[in-house]
């Protein structure tokens, strides 16, 4: 069995049909055009309204952000933020495969340019 890792290149949409299996659907596209806004004077964090209006940008396109994977030091277990370090395996691996729809992973950058980490968006599936 292939790792979701290798499969899930960014931007690359893939399907896990309720029997487990997965595609690679043509046509379809993961949430585009959406950047994450910071403030110059807080050398790039990312606050919490930000935060939230990322994940409503992503939403409005259709999109949701799986939350609570990060192993990260000081993230709540909500957030969708992965660090750049972090990859698709364990648990988030076994959720995505366990859980029929659409997936892909997008790289989040912030309004300076600079990578902010990455995270997973999921969708229900209409076929």
């Amino acid at each position: 069995m292939k790792e979701l890792d290798n499969l899930m290149q960014f931007d690359h949409v893939i399907r896990v049909h309720p029997d487990g299996t997965i595609s690679e659907p043509s046509g379809i596209y993961g949430p585009e055009g959406i950047e994450m806004e910071t403030l110059d004077d807080d050398a790039g964090s990312i606050m919490e309204p930000y935060r939230t209006a990322y994940a409503e940008a992503v939403a409005r396109q259709g999109w949701q952000l799986m939350r609570g994977y990060s192993g990260q030091y000081g993230t709540k277990g909500t957030d969708y933020i992965m660090h750049t370090s972090e990859y698709i395996g364990g648990r988030i691996e076994r959720d995505i495969r366990e859980t029929p729809g659409l997936y892909v992973a997008i790289t989040i950058e912030r309004d300076d340019g600079q990578a902010a980490g990455w995270a997973v968006a999921y969708r229900e599936d209409d076929e």
